[in-house]
């Protein structure tokens, strides 16, 4: 009810993203699908599709608008159904801005489930994505149709079978990619194919519903490529930057399909959109990009130094330590480039400071055999 106040309060005129996140969730950091998931209610409430609005336009990469003629009303007397008095007719919503409109239901029952399955799927490790397996379930028991829920729980299942197939205590692949997991063949088995085919129901039933959520065609991107389809990931994941251009997931799957392809440089400028994305919306949510930033920003190190540029390398390097000082692998890189170029004392004294604070990095001890 909150949204549609305030979209009614601009009629015709586009709400941004960032506005409705200032206003209806002021102290609360809340990631783009919350806001596609009360999108999504607001229309279902309203009988209105979002292929062919009449009431709520999205307005791609700036937000949204009330289309509709609005007046107001005198309060409505509650009616005993679950939806409160929310009249459209001819084009024109009333707005009976009254006790009963205080009573519509603020959030979802399954919204508290969701937040802590979105934390522990962030956490990347195997008893953090079985919690989020869990709590995505239980979303969908208390809402079978919550699209936000079969996305997450589409994508958790996916990493499911990408980083963890076996029982607890066999081997495990928490730093592994989509192309390695492909070409070691362990998507193929007859339990991960279980896996991802119930990934795929679950995300194109998202899809359907919520055609216009980033982080909906962010999954569908994911279980797409875990099952091959390359083009079709790439279109989910065009979707999803169209969507929103800040989706910083779907950049780096976008450079990760380009290497999957065999074309690392055409993948670079992708993990540097993406890297610089994350840098403008880090205060927006900082728990979804803390895993990430600094592991992109080595990886572009990286492939700038092996295509010998490596003044650019060092670049890269030094912009990551300067917002995570004690990242192992920064350190190791730029301690060996240093190295390289016959610095070998500030290679050490890297070494020392880092070993000092965090302990050593094995690039490191390498260093100090040397």
């Amino acid at each position: 009810m909150d949204l549609l106040v305030l979209l009614a309060t601009s009629p015709g005129a586009v709400v941004t993203r960032e506005e409705i996140f200032a206003t209806l969730w002021p102290d609360t950091l809340v990631g783009e699908d919350t806001l596609a998931r009360a999108i999504s209610k607001l229309r279902k409430a309203l009988d209105d599709d979002p292929k062919a609005p009449r009431y709520i336009e999205t307005i791609s990469k700036r937000g949204y608008r009330l289309i509709a003629q609005v007046s107001a009303a005198p309060a409505l007397r509650p009616a005993p159904a679950r939806r409160w008095p929310l009249l459209a007719a001819g084009g024109v919503i009333v707005l009976a801005l009254g006790a009963a409109f205080l009573m519509w239901p603020r959030t979802s029952p399954s919204a508290p489930l969701l937040e802590r399955a979105e934390d522990a799927y962030f956490q990347y490790t195997r008893g953090d994505n079985e919690t989020a397996i869990a709590l995505y379930d239980q979303a969908l028991t208390a809402d079978p149709e919550d699209t936000a829920a079969q996305a997450g729980l589409a994508r958790a299942l996916v990493q499911r079978a990408l980083r963890w197939p076996n029982p607890p205590g066999g081997e495990e692949y928490t730093r592994t990619t989509l192309g390695e997991a492909l070409a070691t063949g362990r998507l193929e088995t007859a339990q991960a194919r279980a896996t991802l085919d119930r990934a795929l129901g679950l995300v194109t039933s998202a899809a359907q519903t919520a055609p216009n959520s980033a982080d909906v065609q962010l999954a569908l991107g994911l279980t797409l490529a875990a099952r091959r389809d390359l083009t079709g990931a790439e279109a989910a994941y065009r979707h999803a930057l169209a969507i929103d251009a800040s989706s910083w997931g779907a950049l780096i799957n976008l450079g990760d399909l380009a290497d999957m392809r065999g074309a690392p440089e055409q993948a670079l400028p992708f993990y540097e959109r993406a890297f610089e994305t994350m840098q403008r919306v880090y205060a927006r949510e900082p728990q979804r990009i803390r895993p990430w930033q600094a592991e992109v920003g080595v990886l572009i190190a990286a492939r700038h130094g092996a295509a010998g540029r490596t003044a650019e390398a060092e670049r890269w390097y030094r912009r990551v330590l300067s917002q995570s000082p004690m990242h192992s692998p920064s350190v190791d890189g730029l301690a060996a480039l240093l190295a390289a170029r016959g610095d070998v004392p500030a290679a050490r004294a890297l070494c020392a400071e880092h070993a000092e604070r965090a302990g050593p990095s094995p690039g490191c001890r390498t260093l100090a055999r040397d």
